[in-house]
């Protein structure tokens, strides 16, 4: 769980990127959006916010395609090709991640995006109940913070991360796909905390 902060994922490391940008209609991005499995629980959420086609994998922060032409996109921040693929009908049925000299095939498994998280607010009084040091492995701590009213979360070695509740024990980070959940005793004790990112889960014991 090392990696519990800013990894785009392992999975979008690769393949030769084009050199040169085109433009291709929103009505043809449109119909790219959705979500395509790369592995048992693990998939690619392609989405369309504000003209531009962003990727998000289970588990991790979005990063920008752009068109190397209109079925091959590429990424900027890192070596890595998507070529979409469609049906003799047209219709976009998969899509082929080019990593490192391998092609990953990735079945489209849906043309929707699962709902956007809703954030509530919740009093200091009850945040701050979570403030504390989590262990998510033998020398690798969450700590969470309370600044103001802001819950903040830090992983041992790495940066602040503020998170945002969905519910009073439940809440996420804004910059990647993942929740924290905190746990309580019969007496109302938080007690550890659930880390989801992608597939994997990592229960948390409160130090």
């Amino acid at each position: 769980m090392r990696r519990y902060i800013y990894i785009l994922t392992a999975v979008l490391l690769a393949a030769t990127c084009f050199a040169q940008e085109v433009t291709v209609p929103t009505k043809v991005l449109e119909q790219y959006v959705g979500v395509y499995q790369l592995a048992p629980k693990f998939n690619l959420m392609i989405s369309l916010e504000n003209g531009q086609l962003m990727s998000q994998a289970s588990g991790q922060g979005k990063a920008q395609l752009f068109a190397g032409s209109e079925t091959k996109f590429f990424l900027k921040a890192v070596d890595a090709q998507i070529d979409f693929v469609k049906d003799d009908k047209g219709k976009v049925t998969s899509l082929t991640l080019h990593q490192g000299g391998r092609d990953l095939p990735a079945p489209r498994i849906s043309d929707t995006l699962p709902p956007a998280k809703k954030e509530i607010t919740v009093s200091p009084q009850i945040l701050a109940k979570y403030v504390g040091t989590y262990e998510l492995q033998p020398g690798f701590d969450l700590v969470i913070t309370l600044e103001g009213e802001q819950l903040v979360t830090q992983a041992t070695g790495q940066s602040k991360i503020p998170i945002f509740a969905e519910s009073e024990t439940k809440f996420f980070p804004k910059v990647m796909d993942a929740s924290i959940e905190f746990l309580k005793d019969e007496k109302g004790a938080v007690t550890h905390l659930m880390l989801t990112q992608g597939p994997t889960q990592v229960k948390a014991p409160r130090k």
